[in-house]
Formats: C-alpha cells, structure tokens, sequence
C-alpha cells in the first residue's frame, strides 16, 4: 500500500464545526482503545530507543488530546527502570483531561516520575517548550508542509523527536476501523465521566450512534492519511541541517503496526 499516494482527507473530530464535547468523547475513546489493546507495549519501543541513544528524559507530548497513550508508556518504561518526566501539550488543551491523567498518575506512582501539562495552546509546529518531543497517533493529521514544519522546528532548536504513527496497510483500513468500532460501542457504559457526559456518551453510542459513526469514519480516514517510510524518509531528507541529526525509521513488529520516526541531534 505504500506505493499508492497517500490520500489527505479530513477526519470529522478534527472539523471546526465538530461541538467540543463530542470531539473530547472522540479523543477520551481513543485513550481507553489504548489501555483495551495494550499499545504502550509497542507504542514504548521508539521511545525507550530514542532514551538509550541520549534524547532527554523530560518528554514533551505534542497533540496529546485527552491524555493519549504517553503516561501508559510512562508507567510501562517505569517498570523496565526508565524513568521520565512528561507535559502534556495541544493546541487545544483539554485541561480537565490533563488533570485526570495527573491525579491518576500520583496514584499509581506518588514517588517517581512526574505528569504536567501546559494549560494554554501550544503549536506543534513551533514548539518552545524543551525536552524529548513525541507525537502518538497524530503525525498523520498534519499535511505534509505541516509535518516537515514540525520536524524542522525540532532540528531547529535540536530537540530530540519520537513520531509513531501506525504503518499504512490495506489490512490496517479493512479491519482496524470495525475493530475499533466495537470497542467503542463494548467500553462506553465503563467509561470514567462526569455523569452529564457519561449520559450524553451512552446516548451518542447507542440512542443516536453518532460516536461510533464518527470512530469508524476517522479511523478510515486516519489510515489513508498515514505516512510511508519512504515519505518519512523523503521528508527527513529536505529538511535543513537534517545532517545534525541521526534519523531512525522503522516498524516495531506486532499486531499494532506501530511505524515510527526518531530523530537524535548529533554531538
């Protein structure tokens, strides 16, 4: 499938007109698909090898919605004796969703580690917050002027950076999408919500199923949308100075199809 072209349609959570409380059930579903499948066992990979090759254990999570899979791999990278710091960014910052993430984390590590967040909009594209930069599952909603913006800013201001997306793969759009849709519509009634939005999430799901419409579409979509290597690779190649860095591209090998891009500035 990487050698088709890759298709920049628009996923419906990421329109304007899209209410910001459906696109906060949107991204607070994706983080519990993360924990129903395990992706930080795959999605650490990248990371860990970005940590041992030198990048800075204070982590700077770009686009990181409601939370993401970032403090999961925190805690998965805690058990392998890698400890790290991590701020939760975007450029629409879910605080209540940040906060949760946070309270969560002390109780589950009180005394090591650390999750903050940045409480006001931060442009993935023109980052000043420093640290080890990572991108999980959103590389792939930047058009590619965007994407190498992002990648250049890093060089810029010689910050390492971990993107991982997943690989495209006609597998990937004929069954990710149905996958991920039934987990939608089996994990709803276990969501942890206030109980407005824990009513308005069932009705959503299963009176009107908007939600699970809107899961399935934007995973399609998201799958057409993602980078190939050799993509990732041309665009690495047009940056300016790439030189002063060490690019790593790869796919960790598992049912996630975790692909990955990790840039490491040179000394």
């Amino acid at each position: 499938m990487e050698s088709l072209p890759r298709i920049d349609f628009v996923e419906l959570h990421d329109l304007d007109r899209t209410p910001a409380v459906l696109r906060t059930l949107h991204t607070e579903s994706i983080v519990t698909i993360y924990r129903l499948t395990d992706a930080a066992r795959a999605y650490s990979v990248p990371l860990s090898i970005a940590l041992r090759e030198g990048a800075s254990h204070r982590i700077v999570d770009l686009c990181a919605g409601s939370g993401g899979p970032v403090p999961l791999i925190q805690r998965k990278l805690h058990r392998e004796g890698i400890h790290t710091q991590v701020t939760l960014t975007d450029l629409v910052p879910n605080v209540r969703a940040f906060q949760r993430v946070q309270a969560a984390h002390r109780r589950r590590l009180p005394n090591c580690c650390s999750v903050d967040y940045v409480s006001s909009s931060v442009d993935a594209t023109d980052c000043t917050v420093e640290g080890t930069r990572t991108i999980y599952g959103a590389f792939h909603h930047f058009p590619p002027v965007l994407a190498s913006r992002m990648l250049q800013n890093a060089v810029d201001t010689r910050s390492p950076m971990v993107v991982v997306d997943t690989k495209r793969s006609f597998l990937y759009v004929l069954l990710f999408p149905f996958l991920i849709t039934l987990a939608v519509l089996l994990s709803a009634p276990f969501q942890r919500n206030p109980l407005p939005r824990y009513l308005l999430r069932l009705a959503l799901t299963y009176l009107v199923p908007v939600l699970p419409f809107m899961m399935f579409f934007d995973s399609v979509v998201s799958f057409l949308r993602m980078y190939g290597r050799a993509e990732l690779r041309r665009m690495v190649d047009g940056l300016a100075d790439t030189e002063t860095f060490t690019w790593k591209i790869g796919v960790v090998p598992g049912f996630t199809g975790a692909q990955y891009l990790i840039g490491i500035p040179r000394d």
